[in-house]
Formats: structure tokens, sequence, C-alpha cells
């Protein structure tokens, strides 16, 4: 039988991909820039917020080799429904401060999440920004808490549904379809079999989807092949886009502790180059040096985080790699656990159901891909938090003509950002493997 509430989902979403796509290169749109307005609570979060966004980046790149992209944000989402349904104590405690809302009240944490879910996808008529969540719950454990259901399909607007996990099958490819939707199928395979156990509760999904096209774009003409240097110090020839125009550019310096105080250095440039009508940007970061310069760079990001830095608009010679990563997946569970929610891994502190049962986090991971080209970068991300019931856990400047040369033709990092916020959505690094 057809279930008509997720047919009439699938074809409301495939019709705003549409409208989006048709919208991006038409001029006549009427697109002025409404910043995001936040509250003083609020504003705090975004910038807690990002330093657990490079805090994160530094252990995935410790974990992961070669290129690879995260959405921050997109745990943050996640996160956000399974805290509708926490208790209060330590695993609360940790999980807010690791996500940068320690400072902040249940309400206001709602009201950030609803804030940018509902902003962000207005942001840009030339970009296409899409946020959807979704809990599917396991009935064995009973009928799902109004309360917990009510909170997220109102401040999270979750798809929240009820099912039988006996037939992991069924549950992987009612996930899996809800991906693909909502990713326009830049994520297919966002959970597997092995993930659905008997003792699973529930699975909080968080879907975010991004296809910007660049107010300054390339002329494909001028794409050519050109030498990438490797962090090891191999070279390989890629496609190498090109444009020389203004764009916002400011260096990026790197602390390093002394036994008498800290020494401040320039390492690097970062370029911003914008989305549409500047609501989103993609900033550049680019080391000087080719072998060490980027995991300094991100260790410095994590340890040291970037407030409130100025930018110039210098004529800029520009490359930039043509790239695409296909989606890959991202265990974080040890990550996070290692980043300080250890109690929420093992205890019981998520109360999804009427009954007196309780789950823990089981597993937390995310899919993830980018496309980068001459018109601009699609990009999406799936973040799955997999629960499970405690039962179960056993338990326990070339100055002369005032031009930048700004080749990124050795690994670089690059964010993609909502500007009038600062809130990272995405973030990677590409070595050029």
């Amino acid at each position: 039988m057809i279930n008509h509430r997720i047919l009439s989902i699938v074809i409301l979403a495939g019709s705003l991909f549409a409208a989006c796509d048709r919208s991006l290169d038409d001029p006549t749109v009427n697109n002025e820039l409404v910043p995001i307005e936040l509250s003083t609570a609020t504003r705090s979060f975004v910038d807690e917020g990002n330093n657990f966004a490079f805090r994160l980046l530094q252990k995935v790149a410790e974990q992961e080799k070669g290129n690879f992209i995260i959405s921050p944000f997109g745990v943050t989402m996640a996160f956000g429904l399974a805290m509708e349904a926490a208790e209060d104590g330590e695993a609360m405690d940790e999980v807010c401060k690791v996500l940068g809302f320690e400072d902040g009240s249940r309400e206001e944490i709602r009201q950030y999440c609803t804030t940018m879910l509902e902003r962000l996808p207005k942001m840009d008529k030339l970009s296409n920004v899409s946020i959807a969540n979704m809990v599917l719950l396991n009935n064995r454990f009973g009928s799902v808490n109004p309360t917990f259901s009510n909170a997220v399909s109102g401040y999270h607007n979750a798809l929240v549904k009820e099912m039988s996990f006996s037939d992991p099958v069924k549950v992987v490819d009612y996930v899996n379809g809800w991906a693909k939707q909502n990713t326009n199928g830049m994520v297919e395979n966002a959970i597997s079999k092995q993930d659905i156990g008997t003792m699973v509760s529930a699975v909080l999904s968080n879907a975010l989807y991004f296809n910007g096209k660049w107010t300054s774009k390339f002329d494909r003409s001028d794409t050519k092949k050109e030498v990438f240097t490797l962090d090891d110090g191999d070279t390989k020839k890629m496609d190498m886009m090109k444009q020389e125009t203004e764009f916002y550019f400011r260096q990026y310096y790197v602390n390093r502790p002394l036994p008498n105080g800290v020494s401040t250095s320039v390492e690097g440039g970062v370029v911003r180059m914008m989305y549409g009508n500047g609501a989103f940007a993609m900033d550049l970061y680019l080391p000087y040096d080719i072998e060490e310069g980027i995991y300094r760079l991100i260790d410095n990001l994590a340890n040291y985080p970037e407030k409130h830095l100025s930018w110039n608009t210098p004529k800029t010679d520009l490359w930039l790699p043509k790239f695409e990563l296909k989606e890959r997946r991202i265990e974080m569970e040890d990550i996070l656990k290692d980043m300080g929610m250890e109690k929420a891994m093992s205890e019981g502190w998520l109360s999804f159901f009427d009954d007196s049962s309780h789950s823990s986090l089981d597993k937390v991971f995310q899919s993830a891909a980018i496309k980068v080209d001459e018109s601009g970068t699609e990009a999406a991300a799936v973040t799955e938090i997999i629960t499970q019931d405690v039962a179960a856990l056993g338990y326990t400047y070339n100055e002369a003509d005032n031009t930048l040369t700004f080749h990124c033709d050795h690994p670089f990092l690059y964010t993609i950002t909502e500007t009038s916020t600062g809130a990272i959505l995405f973030a990677g690094v590409f070595r050029g493997e």
C-alpha cells in the first residue's frame, strides 16, 4: 500500500528542487539579502558551534586519510532532535558543552534550531538549501511519548514515524529512500543493515543539501590541466579552474605556545568566494607550507578560534581544482566521546516512549558528498544517530600590478558558511588524492 504522506513529501521535495533549479540563473529574480537576526544567547551558539566545527574537523582529519567533507551543522541539527528526548543530567550537559550550547536553555536551543531551519532555505533564491529531519521509532518499545513527538515535529519540522524494526532491510530502505530524496540523490546509502540491531530504539536523521552558483563564475574554457602538489611531495595533473577578479581575502595566523607566551606568525591566506546574493560563501584556507601547513592550520583553528577578522578585496589570480567527492561514511561516536560525550554514549538519558524504557547513543555517523565545478558547488550530508535501549548495553600580493596570486595547487581546507551569522554548514580538506 502506498503511504500517501510519504508520497506527498517526495513529490513536494522534487518540485522544490526543480523550482530552485529554474531560478538559479534567472537574473530577474528579486534576491535581496536579508541577514538572519539572532538573540544574544543564540548568537553565542554560532560562535561556539563554529569552535565545535573545527574541533570536529581536527578529529576527523586525524582519523581519515585523503579527501573528505563533513557537516558540523548537520551533526548539531541531529543532536537537536535527540535533546528533545533528553533528561536533565550529566549526559545532557556533556552534549550541550561539546556542541556549544552549554550556556543556553532548552528553549533557546529550540529557538536556534527553529530559526536556522526556517531561514537558511530562504536566504538566497539563487541557491538551493534544504534541511530535513526524521525520527524513526521502533514500535516494539511501546507508543511514542507525545511530548517528544510534538517537540521534534513542531520545533524541528521532523517527520516522526513508528514502524517495526524486525526486518532491518525495510528500515534501511526507508531511511535511505528518505536520504536520497532529501539530498537530490547525492547520499543514497545513509545507513546499512548492520546498523539496525534488535535493541535499536530509534534512528534520528538530518539531511542537509546545498546547491550554490558562484557569484563570479569560472569560464570553462579557462580550465586547464595543472600540477597539484600532494602533502608527501608527489605531484599529479588535475583540472584547475581559473579566474582573475576581486575576491575577499585575509591572512590567517598560526599561534605557537612558547615558554614565555605565544608566538603568532602568518602562515597562509583565506579567499572567500560568494554564491548567489552573498548569503553563502566558500572560504578557501591555503597554507604556505605544502607538507605540514594543512595539519598546523587544522590544529590552530581547533585550538585558537578566529573571531571577527577583517577582509580586503584585492584583484586575485585564483586557481581552484575542479573536484568531486562521492558519498563517504565517517564514524563519529568515538570522536564525540573523545570530545567529551562519555556518559551520553553509555547511559540511558533519552526517553522516546510512553513507558519507563531509556535509550543511549549507540552510533553516530555521517555520509557526505561534494561537487565543485565552474558554475558552483553542490554538497550534501546525512547525519544518523542510532540509539538503543539500555537493556542492551550490559551497562555499566605581486605588488607590481597589485594582484594577489592564490593558487590552490596543494592541500587546502574549505568551509561553506552562511555569511550573516558565520555558521559553518560544511567543512572539508582537499589533499588531491
